[in-house]
């Protein structure tokens, strides 16, 4: 029955197959020159002995002739086959990445990211030396053990029979072990993902690590994953010492029944020096296979089960089905009894209901974990497992197609996201604009002074280390108005900033104009409060008060204690 390859192993060969055919071409004629060599050394050396001039002549222009087609063939060997290898692995890499950007925003968030890191990390260099790499070794390995097999029967086939029947039991047994050897690099795989996985968890937590003063326990948690991935490297590399101790007893077989019998034809009279030089050459092309073959074999299955394991991560196995396509945003965001939790233990929002209306600015405001941030999360459909109805001009947006969503609603983050690229297309976000709206939104966020000091092509570093926290405030407000959405929404964006520069990224955003923003902030500066059609006033997950600042303020309630704790000198 034929195998059925994954969607993933038939990126490595789409559009390469020619590339491939001309590689293992390539490889056939190395393998055809590797054995021919063996019989040019036997005339070379036979002619010596017979002490001919003329003989001798011959001999080094076969010499000669096989150097320069040697050449030939090895030029075109690493002509095609980096060739294929390139776009193999090139197209492997894109089409993963491309499955991985079409997940769902809450799929993506909801697991995660380290599987897709140890795709990237440590299965694709795998794939590419043991599958795609492996590929032609296997062929050109095989191909070689073939030939040279039949080159030694009609070369001398009484010495040629006890060869390859040592041969073939000593590569049964390493075959054998191969098969071990599948599950051991499999089961590397799986180490390795998870040691990256808890490497990656214990760097993002360091400054709470060093908070607590738990050094020693997290390095007993990373020595023990750390032992049980080395363990199995253990494992792995006794399985490849048995394919070795079965090649190195096979080589010192093989090779005292080429020199042993070899000898004694030609003390006998029987065949020439040449030819027994002949079968050296052609018993260590039998004996290469005995150390190799099994190695790739096993190398290769165990590749590709890391892609079928590749294929099934970045599969979305849940139905896409095409949302509603909302092209604009006409009227408002209703949240009704919306009930939201992030585990099983603790309910996170509770029975919220809001009304946000075009063109209008909003403040959420309340302590640290009272749910200010999920209300922006569950607006943006990072998450579908509520209770209660999220709509936007009466569609619920379980209902819309996201990617149109995401078109009308731009998002300002606490952490703003910087590609290590220059600022312009950093503002730009690799996208075309005309030069002129991309100026005037430069001047407009406030960029100005950083572009003519720093200049449009400045490269803002690996996640914007180059430039300050007001300067990456500004180049994310700068995003928003490039886009042009009608909604935006601001996540602690000042949280980072010092006061001064924080009351002017927050000026700069109530100063959008025909936008709805619903800004979550911690700052209670009363000018600012004074700009705000509604404060939405939130605690342990409830709406408790609402209204602008002149009303909550009169009320002295809940807002006017967080105000007045913030405000208190």
């Amino acid at each position: 029955m034929k195998r059925i390859k994954t969607e993933c192993e038939k990126k490595i060969y789409e559009g390469n197959q020619l590339n491939r055919v001309l590689t293992l071409i390539s490889q056939l004629l190395n393998a055809v020159i590797c054995i021919a060599f063996s019989f040019i050394l036997s005339f070379l050396i036979d002619s010596v002995q017979v002490r001919d001039d003329k003989f001798i002549l011959k001999g080094t222009y076969i010499f000669i002739a096989y150097f320069a087609t040697y050449l030939l063939f090895s030029f075109l060997n690493r002509r095609y086959k980096n060739r294929y290898m390139n776009r193999a692995i090139y197209q492997f890499k894109n089409y993963i990445f491309e499955k991985i950007l079409e997940r769902p925003v809450f799929e993506l968030i909801e697991n995660s990211s380290a599987k897709f890191i140890s795709v990237f990390v440590n299965d694709l260099a795998l794939i590419e030396a043991n599958f795609i790499f492996g590929d032609i070794m296997l062929f050109s390995t095989v191909m070689l053990f073939l030939g040279a097999s039949l080159a030694i029967m009609w070369n001398c086939w009484f010495m040629g029979i006890p060869i390859l029947t040592v041969t073939l039991i000593c590569l049964g047994l390493a075959i054998r072990y191969g098969k071990k050897l599948i599950v051991q690099e499999t089961q590397t795989s799986e180490q390795n993902q998870e040691f990256v996985s808890q490497v990656k968890d214990l760097l993002n937590g360091y400054h709470v690590i060093k908070g607590f003063q738990t050094e020693k326990e997290v390095l007993h948690i990373f020595s023990n994953q750390n032992m049980h991935l080395e363990d199995t490297k253990c494992d792995k590399r006794r399985a490849s010492d048995a394919i070795y101790i079965c090649g190195d007893v096979s080589s010192l077989v093989v090779n005292t029944v080429i020199i042993g019998m070899g000898f004694l034809l030609t003390f006998k009279g029987i065949i020439s020096i040449g030819r027994v030089m002949a079968m050296v050459q052609l018993g260590n092309f039998i004996l290469s296979p005995i150390r190799t073959l099994p190695m790739l074999i096993s190398s290769r299955n165990a590749a590709l089960e890391l892609i079928n394991r590749i294929d099934e991560k970045i599969q979305y196995t849940e139905p896409i089905l095409k949302g509603i396509e909302l092209d604009k945003f006409q009227d408002n965001i209703v949240m009704q009894n919306v009930t939201f939790s992030y585990g099983k233990e603790q309910e996170n929002l509770k029975d919220v209901s809001l009304l946000f209306e075009k063109g209008k600015s909003y403040a959420i405001v309340g302590e640290s974990g009272s749910g200010k941030s999920t209300i922006l999360k569950l607006l943006l459909g990072y998450f579908q497992n509520y209770k209660g109805t999220i709509s936007i001009d009466g569609i619920d947006i379980k209902k819309l197609d996201l990617a149109k969503l995401y078109a009308l609603i731009s998002v300002i983050q606490q952490d703003v996201f910087m590609f290590n690229s220059s600022i312009y297309n950093n503002i730009t976000m690799f996208k075309s604009f005309d030069e002129e709206e991309v100026r005037r939104t430069i001047d407009y966020a406030g960029l100005s002074e950083v572009v003519k000091n720093k200049g449009a092509e400045y490269l803002c570093g690996d996640g914007g280390t180059n430039l300050s926290g007001g300067e990456k405030q500004r180049v994310s407000i700068a995003r928003c108005l490039l886009r042009k959405c009608p909604i935006v929404l601001v996540d602690e964006a000042t949280a980072s900033l010092d006061n001064e520069t924080a009351l002017q990224v927050e000026r700069t955003i109530l100063e959008l104009e025909n936008v709805m923003k619903i800004i979550v902030t911690h700052r209670y500066n009363k000018v600012l409060m004074k700009r705000y059609d509604e404060l939405i006033v939130l605690n342990n997950g409830k709406v408790i008060e609402r209204g602008n600042f002149d009303t909550l303020m009169k009320k002295r309630g809940y807002f006017y204690l967080l105000y007045s704790i913030a405000n208190d000198d």
